[in-house]
């Protein structure tokens, strides 16, 4: 039995029948969530299989399509990873990328005819099923826009389209079972060899999938920070792939990764305890910042960027327009017209989200012993910035 499968039934037995005592008892809000969830979950699954099923029988070209020159971007939680990733995205004479309805809904091919034929007959009609969408849209993902700007109809992380073999990373946040999941966390190293191999495989089919419903002729633009613990799998499975690995000062990363995972978390209603949550937290943020870094040393130079958030911000298009002549890519006019102005928009952006490292028990001085390598290997100002910061939404 593969490992995610194993695993994925053991998440089950413990969240149904030995949760008592666990970061996942159950109170009065968790149940009302998991009764909720686990049901949409589950049915959801078999709908995906069935359409993967259809897949082979109507759409089986999709697995002669050739993905040619992907572009992952990777790097450590609000390190900048969705602002490159959705403005590279606005290049589509060049890109496509996954959106959230295509990944959470929708990944096989027949389900995405099936909603595109029910979407063109919902405007025929006057659109009243959209409006509906739109705002139970705004209403479900209300909580998790405070940290992380999600819509249905926005590009977001891949990672969960491996939901279906039980390989996504965030499985965590319904199923708090460290010991159970943490080699998702630690893929390359972790992970046996054949499961490696099938879940690889199968992000591939899903790749190919939406390359056969978006055109083949596309480039596949990925947005992943999981992937940081995926490098040597992209190598091994898309060769030809350029990796953009997104660093930011752990000052900032770790205080903002902390409050946006205690959200996610909070939304599934886990009990968390503060300590243990912290140090789970720290131990992935470590693997995260580091993994890229080592197995960077392998991939010619003109397929791996670093890029530097700080940097990011202050110019948008300069970074960009790096990018693309590092992996020997061509902008057109149309999207270097979008990149000046998503380039000023970057330089006035700001957000409300506060966080600290105090109100987590940390100090400077935890962050510097902990990720001093960090801070030397990309220059990072070892003096704090200060105890309170103002996170930008868009990372």
């Amino acid at each position: 039995m593969p490992k995610a499968l194993r695993a994925f039934l053991e998440l089950l037995k413990l969240t149904l029948l030995h949760s008592k005592g666990t970061h996942a008892q159950f109170t009065a809000r968790r149940l009302r969530v998991m009764a909720v969830f686990l049901p949409v979950l589950l049915i959801g699954q078999l709908i995906h299989w069935a359409g993967f099923l259809l897949d082979e029988i109507f759409f089986r070209g999709y697995r002669k399509i050739a993905i040619k020159d992907p572009v992952f971007i990777v790097g450590i939680p609000r390190s900048g990873t969705t602002l490159l990733h959705r403005v590279m995205a606005q290049d589509t004479e060049s890109f496509t990328s996954l959106k959230l309805w295509e990944i959470l809904i929708a990944p096989s091919i027949t389900e995405r005819k099936f909603w595109t034929v029910l979407g063109h007959m919902d405007r025929v009609c006057g659109g009243h099923g959209r409006r509906f969408l739109v705002a139970a849209d705004t209403r479900i993902l209300r909580r998790l826009s405070e940290i992380h700007k999600m819509s249905l109809f926005d590009y977001d992380e891949d990672d969960m389209v491996l939901t279906p073999v039980f390989a996504s990373v965030y499985l965590f946040f319904p199923f708090p079972f460290r010991d159970e999941l943490w080699w998702l966390v630690r893929f390359d190293e972790d992970t046996p060899h054949g499961d490696k191999e099938r879940i690889m495989r199968f992000y591939k089919t899903c790749v190919q999938r939406h390359l056969y419903f978006h055109g083949p002729e596309k480039r596949f633009l990925s947005k992943n920070p999981a992937f940081s613990s995926k490098v040597d799998s992209i190598r091994t499975h898309f060769p030809d792939a350029r990796v953009v690995c997104n660093m930011r000062s752990p000052y900032e990363t770790i205080p903002s990764l902390l409050s946006a995972l205690y959200v996610a978390w909070d939304v599934f209603a886990n009990d968390l305890k503060a300590d243990e949550y912290r140090d789970c937290v720290l131990e992935l943020a470590g693997h995260w910042y580091r993994h890229p870094i080592e197995r960077s040393r392998e991939w010619p130079d003109e397929q791996f960027a670093f890029v530097n958030y700080d940097e990011l911000r202050k110019d948008l298009k300069g970074t960009v327009s790096g990018l693309y002549s590092r992996f020997g890519f061509e902008a057109g006019p149309v999207f270097l017209d979008r990149l000046n102005k998503e380039h000023e928009m970057a330089r006035v952006y700001s957000s409300t989200h506060l966080y600290s490292l105090e109100q987590f028990g940390l100090t400077p001085e935890d962050i510097l012993e902990d990720f001093g390598d960090i801070f030397q290997r990309f220059g990072f100002d070892t003096a704090c910035p200060g105890a309170v910061q103002t996170e930008k939404q868009r990372v």
